[in-house]
Parts: structure tokens; sequence; C-alpha cells
């Protein structure tokens, strides 16, 4: 490893500890979900949220194998969460440089590009919640891996057979899909693009093609992600009912073809990929306006000599090759296929990603999207690469695209750690320090004053659940099922506004857990026998970015009214 090399990873290193002291003991309501999950399957040997009622409510499968094996190793469970997030992190930046390795940028842009990697302001929040977004973007970057790979010089000239290497791809390809769900089908549509590569690497001409049909790595790689996923699917189908998550209906709706609503959709995940890389894009708009600008625009007759159009985008590292040189434009280091690749599964994860939220009416957090923002910027490094490279640019516009290229990467600095400091920081400070007060002391109180047989109604299930350890009605229907298909009959806010959840389950709830914009707006109410009463209360910082606003929660008792007293004959 050369110097450079180390000097860039302990730059990149050096920033992410910096963000993990700013962001210390952050920690969200869903991360306590996954929590009581991991518990339940150490004490219990079941996949539940509430204990002898295995329901599919959490969204990552692995990510709680792995806190649970962590518990298991000795670690107290917020230290496993956080232990976890940070290795996943740390697998990402190092996978990450590994491919930057094998690209032929100089070594100063590789060090700018993995400083902006590492900055950008979505990772490094999620990284330090407890949530699994660091390990679905490094599961992500693992399978970019053979388009960056040097050590296949053709099919008949390799380290191992290349089913080998897709039968692995699949294996990765499958955890990626345990780590999100929307991944199960996102991740396998970069198979195409990998095997049109492999065809096109491998082959000397039209006549030597037949060689590289892709049917032994195709196999391959269905085989080790139906080993990996299989097994789930059929537990899943088995233990809930579904091979789905909850949170994949109660966070979404019915399919939609309402174009308005696609535009709508798309615009709010869209932004929140341009609230961290926005300048990135517009820098790309402006080198592609360049490139058109010196290769029709005036005065283009005068620029000298030129350098002859290069083949294809010098992506993979000369040093990195194995292997005989070849001469064919195909199969040299400046292949073009490699690029195109790479750019063709960037796409394609975009629009299946974000189409797939439009279609469904996701509600977007940045979480969902944020494993695309490192896939996205390889992809724009290597676009810009391409265009300083052409043939009419000349020398007088490469200094202009780099001071372009320049200007951006400063701006997306300034932005994502100005972000970081100025807003995410202080929700990281703000909204653990609520839910310890709120749903922590009103869990404590629960578990400390009831019986063990009681049910507790709630709109937040994680925190409270952990702390009550009581049976929960999530009005949410993430771990209650029978809430899932009210809700999804009626709307999820009609339904609570109405208290239908009242009549959800043969053993009606005890107590109610509320949270809203205006205080104790229960107490006092009475929605069929049912009786709301007060007993505690307190305010909430605001649960996101974007609602900053103070929430109130609070604990109402569940009283079956009373029938009145006749008057007597004498009144």
């Amino acid at each position: 490893m050369g110097a450079l090399r180390i000097a860039r990873l302990t730059i990149a290193l050096l920033l992410f500890a910096i963000a993990g002291w700013l962001l210390r003991g952050y920690v969200t309501d869903d991360t306590f979900i996954h929590l009581r999950y991991a518990r339940h399957l150490l004490e219990l040997g079941e996949f539940s949220f509430n204990p002898g009622e295995a329901t599919y409510g959490a969204t990552s499968p692995l990510w709680i194998f792995g806190i649970a094996l962590f518990m298991k190793l000795g670690l107290a469970p917020l230290t496993a969460v956080w232990a976890l997030g940070i290795l996943s992190g740390l697998a990402a930046i190092l996978t990450l440089d590994l491919i930057l390795s094998r690209m032929t940028f100089s070594d100063r842009w590789k060090a700018i590009f993995l400083i902006v990697a590492v900055s950008d302001v979505w990772f490094l929040r999620w990284t330090f919640s407890g949530m699994e977004t660091p390990l679905a973007t490094f599961l992500l970057l693992v399978l970019l891996w053979p388009v960056f790979s040097g050590r296949e010089r053709g099919w008949s000239i390799t380290r191992e057979p290349l089913w080998v290497r897709y039968l692995g791809w699949g294996a990765a390809a499958g955890l990626a899909g345990l780590t999100r769900p929307e991944l199960m089908l996102v991740g396998p549509l970069a198979l195409p693009w990998l095997l049109w590569f492999e065809y096109f690497r491998a082959t000397s001409g039209a006549s030597d093609r037949w060689h590289s049909r892709p049917h032994k790595p195709l196999i391959a790689a269905l085989a080790g992600w139906g080993v990996v996923v299989g097994p789930w699917l059929v537990y899943a189908a088995w233990a809930f009912g579904r091979i789905t998550p909850g949170t994949a209906t109660a966070k979404s709706s019915a399919i939609h073809f309402a174009p308005v609503q696609w535009i709508e959709s798309l615009a709010r995940s869209s932004a929140q990929l341009a609230a961290v890389q926005g300048p990135l894009w517009l820098g790309l708009l402006l080198l592609i306006a360049l490139v058109l600008y010196r290769n029709h625009g005036p005065g283009r007759e005068d620029r000298g000599p030129q350098k002859p159009l290069k083949t294809g985008v010098p992506l993979l590292d000369n040093r990195t090759q194995a292997g005989p040189e070849r001469k064919s434009p195909g199969l040299t280091p400046l292949s073009v296929w490699s690029p195109v690749a790479l750019m063709g599964i960037a796409a394609t994860w975009v629009l299946a990603l974000l189409g797939g939220y439009a279609l469904k009416q996701v509600w977007i957090i940045s979480r969902y999207v944020a494993p695309l923002a490192p896939v996205l910027m390889l992809a724009m490094a290597v676009c810009a690469e391409w265009l300083m490279n052409g043939r009419r640019v000349g020398p007088r516009g490469r200094i202009i695209g780099r001071s372009i290229i320049g200007t951006m990467v400063g701006l997306t600095l300034l932005l994502n750690w100005g972000i970081l400091i100025g807003q995410v920081r202080p929700h990281a400070r703000e909204f653990p320090a609520g839910i310890e007060k709120c749903y922590f002391g009103i869990g404590e109180w629960i578990r400390d004053n009831t019986p063990e047989d009681t049910v507790v109604a709630a709109l937040d299930i994680g925190a409270l659940g952990y702390a009550s350890e009581r049976r929960v009605l999530d009005l949410m229907g993430l771990v209650s099922p029978e809430i899932l298909e009210i809700g999804r009959d009626l709307g999820f806010a009609e339904m609570v506004e109405g208290g239908q959840w009242l009549q959800a389950r043969s053993d009606p709830p005890d107590y109610f857990v509320d949270r809203a914009e205006e205080p104790d707006r229960w107490a006092g109410r009475v929605v069929g026998d049912t009786r709301f009463s007060l007993l505690q209360s307190c305010e909430l910082g605001g649960v996101g970015l974007r609602e900053t606003q103070t929430w109130y929660v609070a604990l109402y008792r569940l009283d079956p009214v009373t029938s009145r007293t006749s008057p007597s004959a004498g009144e």
C-alpha cells in the first residue's frame, strides 16, 4: 500500500471518527425495534416483537441477526448496535477505497473522491444511529466489484472459474436483500449489466463470442442468491404468512398510476439525494455544457492539434491487471465496457428504486436512498473523466473543467458538513433525550405498575416496547397484522382518529400512548364504551429534520364507561 493511499485512508477515517464523536449517543426509535427483535431472538428463539407472536415487523433481518450475534458475544444492546454500525461503515469506506485503487484517476482525485464520499451526511447520520444503512451501502458496493476487478483478461485466463465469482456475487446480492427489502429486487438488476460486461471483456471479436456464453455465471449467481434468500423466504411464509415486511405496507399505499403522484414522489426522493449531492449534479451538467461548447462553439478550428480520441475511459488501473496485454480496444485497460456497465448499473438502480417508491407512494426518508450515494458518485466521476478526455476539449477546456469540479467538490463538502453540524448534530442530541424522557420513562412506569399481560396501544413502539416489556398493539401496523388490515381499508390516520383500533383484537388494550402536535388531545374522550384517562404527558423534540415541531407524548388509561345510576322517583 503506497504512502498516498495510506494518507487518503487516514484522512477519511479521521473524518469518520470526528462525525462519530459529534453524533455519539444518537439513537432512533426504530433502533429499539431491532433491539427488541434481537433480544427475543436470543431469549425466546423466535423472530418476534411481542413474545409468542412471530411478525415480520422489521425491515432488516440481517441487521437483527448481527445485533443478536454481538449481544451473544457479551456486548450491551446499545453498544452492540453502534459497534455493528461502525464496522459496517468502515467496511463501506474500505471497499470504496479498494474500488478507487483499481481506477486510473490520479491519486489526488482518488483522495478527493474518498473524502467527499465519506463526508456524505446521510451516510454518517445513519451509520451512527444504529440503523442498517451502512450495511446496505457496503453490500451495494460489493455488488459493483466485478466491474472493477482487473484479474480477468479473458474467459480462458483467470485465477478461478468465472462461475465461482458469480456464486459469491449472488450470495452478496441475497445478503443485500435481507438488509433492505427493496434490494431483494434492485440488487439482482445489476446482473444483466455484469454479464454483458464479462461477455465483451472476454472476447477478441465476433467470431469468438460463442466462447463467452454467460449461462454458467448466470446460473451460479441465481444459485448463490437462492441459497441465501430462499430459506428466509420459506421461513417468512411459514412463520408470518407473508414474505415482505409489514413496513412495506404500513409506509406505502396501493400502486398508483397517476403521473402527478409519480412526479411528486420522484421529486421527494431526488431531493433527499440532491440535498447532499446537488453541487456535484450541477457540476456534471456544467461539464456537459462545456464539452458541447468546445465541440460546437465558435473558433473550434483554432485550438491547435488535438489528442486522438480515446477508445474508452481509463477505468482499470494498469498495475492491477493480470495476464498478457492485448491490442483489441475491448480488452485493454482503456476498455469502454467497464464504465458503460457501471453507469448502466447506477442508472438502473436509481430508476428501479426511486420508481418503485413512486409507484407505491412510499414516504421517503434519507436512509432509504442513502446507499445509492457512492454508486452515483462513481458513475458521475467516470462520466466526468470521459468528458474531460474528449478529443476537442483541449488544454484550456480541461483547466475550466477541473475548476468546475474543484468548486463543486468544495461546495459539496461545505454543504454536507454544514448540515451535519447545523442540523443533524442538534437533532442527534435532542431526539434521544426526548426518547429517554418520554418513551423510556413511560415504558418503565408501565413495566413497574402493570401486570405482565397488559396490552399497550401506541403509535411509536420501539423504545416504549423495549422499556415496558409489555405486549404492544402497533397502530402503524408494523408488528400488529390486525391493525394492518384495518389501516389498509380505512387509512391509518382515519383509523387512529376514529378509534376503530380499540376493537382490533380479542383482548382490548389497557393503555394508550399517543403522539400528537396538540397536547392531551384524548383526555376525557369517550369512544364506544372506553374512556381515555390521562395519566402523564411530556414534550418530544422534532422526530426528524423535516419535522422540527414539538410533539406531545401522552399516556392514557383506557377505562370502561360505567352506566349512570337512574334518578330516584322523588327527583
